[in-house]
């Protein structure tokens, strides 16, 4: 029998091929034929005298909510997998989605940040297959992100994108196709609410209640020229009493908690840009840098970008998802190519 024949044997059979951005925040899950069949939080709730995972993504979201106390675990860190074991526990649910529409195992296609060393891409593959993918191949994740910003990736003239995940900040050049110059810092999103709540933690004696530090630096932004001081109300925990309570913050206290973290991501956009060749500058400087995921979407952070690199700056239509976005596109060529051949 022909191989034509069992390639479409493979597609009547199988179940569809899967584009997966599992990030440190939140993992996303695209079906070939099906849409995106997940959109949840990298988020697993473990029964504390059981051990046994008890909800994933969503629910196990909301029972954090409700209990904060509850132990949950995150399986990535930085932008890459920390447990493997976590990582597929919190996959499974979501592939057996795709597994309904059909009898074999899919294949998938799975964004890595580009500073991910040989174990961390072998630990996503190994979660990807245990969670019950047939095989799995590793792609950038900025040249998916520039993919689903809509980017012409294929141009001639090199183009920048930064994609500032909640894990990792991820800078990448591109031309014809190909990654020509790539710098990674692992600060991002979840480094600005760490700052924060140590900063109320230390200055107040409260814990922040879940949500409540991405909330005041969603209000404050990356501005720096505030004219006055303004206070905002936030919620948390008595470090000492234990209970409930309410205090007023001053965005000069989120400003200053978030700068220095602020200044490592801009340092490290402004070092990219510095050490970039004549012709390559000439080329970025004509396109500008394209801002991707969760980060993008900080007020004030373009216009200081601007400042500290001399360029325009512009945000990609949906950033939180131009990840998911740009691997859906490849997974298709993947599928037309048969990608995962060899």
């Amino acid at each position: 029998m022909s191989l034509s024949f069992f390639s479409s044997l493979r597609k009547w059979v199988s179940a569809p091929d899967l584009a997966i951005d599992l990030g440190t925040a939140n993992t996303r899950l695209y079906a070939l034929g099906c849409g995106l069949i997940a959109d949840e939080p990298s988020l697993i709730k473990i029964k504390p005298e059981t051990g046994v995972v008890e909800a994933v993504g969503n629910k196990a979201a909301r029972l954090a909510r409700r209990d904060p106390t509850a132990q949950s675990i995150s399986p990535l860190h930085a932008g890459v997998v920390a447990d493997v074991d976590a990582a597929c526990s919190l996959l499974k649910p979501l592939v057996r989605r795709a597994q309904r529409f059909g009898l074999l195992k899919p294949r998938a296609l799975a964004c890595a940040p580009t500073d991910a060393c040989e174990e961390e891409r072998e630990a996503l593959v190994e979660a990807t297959c245990r969670a019950g993918a047939s095989a799995v191949v590793v792609v950038p994740e900025p040249l998916a992100a520039a993919i689903g910003a809509g980017l012409d990736i294929s141009s001639p003239y090199a183009q920048m994108l930064v994609d500032i995940g909640d894990g990792v900040t991820d800078i990448a050049v591109i031309r014809s196709s190909t990654l020509i110059k790539t710098s990674a810092v692992r600060t991002a999103c979840s480094d600005l609410r760490h700052a924060v709540s140590q900063m109320i933690a230390f200055r107040y004696g409260v814990l922040l209640y879940p949500k409540e530090a991405e909330r005041l630096i969603h209000i404050v932004g990356a501005v720096q020229d505030f004219e006055e001081e303004e206070l905002f109300v936030t919620y948390g925990t008595d470090l000492l009493s234990g209970g409930p309570v309410s205090l007023c913050v001053s965005n000069l206290d989120v400003i200053e908690a978030i700068e220095t973290v602020l200044e490592t991501i801009i340092a490290a956009i402004h070092g990219t840009v510095r050490d970039l060749p004549a012709k390559t500058s000439c080329e970025v400087i004509e396109n500008g840098i394209c801002l991707t995921g969760g980060g993008a979407q900080l007020r004030g952070l373009p216009s200081r970008l601007s400042i500290a690199t001399s360029l325009d700056i512009h945000r990609a239509p949906d950033p939180m998802r131009a990840v998911i976005n740009g691997a859906k596109q490849m997974l298709r060529i993947g599928v037309a190519t048969d990608l995962w051949r060899n």
